[in-house]
């Protein structure tokens, strides 16, 4: 190889290696970044979770809210996926100590005919025992993001207990406060079925995401 050719190469591989360092170092930058909003959105609900049986057994669930508000997933040929029916299940033992004026189901119904998560939640808490009058769908409620602006825009919601699963509790409940509903959080019971790493990764980005969200309220 000539003297000129080994200069070349030398000079590309300096290039690929401070472009290789950049990413690197942005990339660094970007997941600090989403850990520093993952512990603020943590922090400042962690006095709002509950878990079931700490919810029913204090003084809050004595208190009055306008509804109980539970987070859509999954559903699987018209059934609740395990992760939904655990929610609907906590859903309405927590409205079933008469906390709330109703349940507010809140998921994916565009496409009723094809995909209808409210319409099998509903049916789902109706076989729990609750009273069909006493469920309201939001079909339109496509992200945790958009339950929330939804609650307060259409709904008018101003005091909840939002249900959803743990590792979700969180951003829910931050969601909520920063459209100004006094919320808190319920931790759906765990039947048993795994919650798997990408949900916590998802979760994980999915804060950050949130976060300038609620600061910015589009849509809203």
């Amino acid at each position: 190889m000539k003297k000129t050719e080994k200069k070349t190469v030398k000079k590309r591989s300096r290039i690929f290696l401070k472009l290789f360092l950049v990413f690197a170092l942005l990339f660094f930058l970007g997941v600090l970044i989403l850990q520093i909003l993952n512990n603020h959105v943590e922090n400042s609900t962690a006095s709002d979770l509950y878990s079931l049986d700490s919810f029913t057994a204090g003084d809050v669930s004595k208190e009055h809210y306008d509804a109980v508000i539970v987070l859509g997933c999954a559903v699987w040929n018209d059934t609740a996926s395990p992760m939904l029916a655990d929610r609907l299940r906590t859903a309405a033992m927590v409205y079933q100590t008469g906390c709330a004026d109703y349940i507010l189901v809140s998921g994916d119904s565009e496409k009723p005919g094809k995909y209808d998560e409210t319409g099998v939640m509903k049916e789902f808490l109706v076989r729990q025992g609750i009273d069909p009058a006493s469920v309201v769908c939001d079909p339109l409620g496509l992200s945790t993001y958009e339950t929330m602006l939804r609650a307060v825009r259409i709904f008018d919601i101003k005091t909840a207990v939002v249900v959803t699963t743990g590792f979700h509790c969180a951003r829910s409940v931050y969601d909520s406060h920063m459209f100004g509903i006094e919320s808190v959080g319920v931790e759906a019971v765990n039947s048993g079925y795994i919650i798997r790493e990408y949900n916590y990764q998802r979760e994980f980005i999915a804060r950050g995401k949130d976060f300038i969200f609620t600061l910015i309220k589009p849509g809203y």
